[in-house]
């Protein structure tokens, strides 16, 4: 038989997991929209330019948070 304690943790658990992958597909369809808004305010010309300067700004903040939670442990 599993006890109270134990069980409250695996619910709380599935919880934070649950709203992790809603963050994940928040964050995937967030970067598909700004994708495409800079495809609609920046001329064709300069759309790569652009595309490029936010996929380094979002891979600078995915490495700095990785290294924010490697350092917790």
């Amino acid at each position: 038989m599993i006890d109270k304690e134990k069980l409250e943790k695996m619910f709380s658990m599935g919880i934070v997991i649950v709203a992790m992958v809603f963050a994940v597909v928040a964050l995937v369809r967030l970067y598909m929209a700004v994708d495409s808004l800079i495809g609609i305010w920046f001329s064709y010309r300069y759309t790569p330019i652009f595309q490029a300067l936010f996929s380094v700004a979002v891979l600078a903040v995915s490495v700095y948070v990785i290294k924010v939670m490697m350092g917790k442990k």
